[in-house]
């Protein structure tokens, strides 16, 4: 036996769990809080017809094992939605299987996947995209967060990487990631040697305001997914783990967060300043998209070519939106879900005078994408 598979099912869809995945041990359980079910599971396979009790034991599994793989059984009569998704808490991978009576391979093939990751078919490249700018006194926390993102990577994707982008630093920035690049162990348990390293650093020669390190990631990296990240280890893994699991499943092209109703930390100034932005930014924004500046969103690489023709440089913090109004002429797919974020001390952000560059980049958003088609 190559591992443990716990099946929570309501029987109704008659899968022969035993003779589709005859390859692993298998067991039912009718309760996802008794823990001994769980001493030997490799993964966890959910099987209701209600999406509410897949949701409700997909979280009361993640509890107890946020890191344990799921794999979601839905069908069309009442299916699983990224609606659904998004209120699944851990960090563990996740798939979403459309059941069909002729799918007992595909079962097999996504049980694989989440088992071993590795698996060179089930294992798209995810860029971790950060900026940074002058944060020699803050580096503690990107430090912080490039750690976090590589123990991420080690557990669950692979085949991820981590670029981090020097927005044209003019203190010890640069020097401090090159340190950080030399001391982080690249071992890592891939099958494709040919693979992108774990940590690299890449520096622009002058800043950019951070619309330059988009548009280097995008021209420089090829990879199927792009993380796009604010460094300061403002925004949580368990987040960026759910926004991957979305965006994953094909549905979005672009899945974006927003931190404006959860921001810790946030100075009554600044929440003021951002609801304004919201309303003047509606018009410019995809259905269902309320924020374009929060720094955490996931792309694919389609949406990632077809984007990047029009991205200017010279639009600086504004490239969030131009990004959101562009996605919005292309007619990508763009869904948001709210984020927990720690606004820290030390932002670059100079609140009244961003605020006014950004009124007048509104202006040349207009002037210049109302015609991308």
């Amino acid at each position: 036996m190559h591992g443990h598979i716990t099946i929570f099912t309501d029987h109704i869809r008659n899968i022969d769990y035993e003779n589709v995945i005859y390859f692993y041990e298998t067991s039912f359980c009718d309760q996802p809080d008794e823990l001994e079910m769980y001493e030997t599971a490799r993964c966890c396979i959910i099987a209701y017809t209600d999406p509410e009790r897949t949701v409700q034991t997909a979280n009361q599994i993640r509890l107890y094992f946020p890191q344990m793989a799921l794999l979601l059984i839905t069908d069309v009569a009442q299916p699983v939605s990224d609606q659904h998704l998004v209120r699944i808490t851990g960090v563990g991978r996740l798939r979403l299987l459309y059941w069909k009576d002729n799918h007992s391979e595909e079962m097999l093939s996504e049980i694989q996947s989440l088992l071993y990751p590795e698996y060179p078919a089930k294992s798209p490249h995810i860029a971790f995209i950060l900026s940074v700018y002058n944060e020699e006194e803050r580096f503690i926390h990107v430090k912080k967060f490039a750690e976090r993102l590589q123990t991420f990577i080690r557990s669950h994707l692979v085949e991820g990487s981590i670029y981090v982008i020097d927005d044209g630093s003019l203190d010890r920035t640069q020097h401090l990631l090159e340190s950080l690049e030399h001391s982080t162990s690249m071992v890592i348990n891939r099958i494709n040697r040919n693979a992108s390293p774990l940590f690299k650093t890449q520096q622009l020669e002058r800043n950019t305001r951070k619309a330059g390190t988009y548009l280097e990631g995008m021209r420089t990296i090829e990879a199927d997914y792009y993380v796009f990240v604010d460094a300061d280890d403002s925004f949580f893994i368990e987040d960026i783990a759910k926004m991957i699991n979305v965006v994953r499943q094909g549905y979005y092209d672009v899945v974006i967060g927003t931190k404006d109703m959860t921001a810790e930390n946030r100075s009554l100034v600044r929440s003021i300043v951002s609801f304004c932005k919201r309303q003047i930014c509606r018009p410019f924004l995809p259905t269902g998209v309320i924020d374009s500046q929060t720094g955490l969103k996931i792309m694919s690489s389609v949406a990632v070519k077809r984007m990047f023709p029009h991205l200017k440089q010279e639009l600086g913090l504004a490239v969030d939106l131009e990004m959101m109004f562009i996605a919005k002429r292309l007619q990508l797919r763009v869904l948001q879900i709210p984020v927990k974020c720690i606004d820290r001390e030390g932002s670059h952000i100079e609140v009244w005078k961003d605020s006014a560059r950004f009124l007048r980049s509104l202006i040349d958003i207009w002037r210049l994408d109302r015609r991308v088609r």
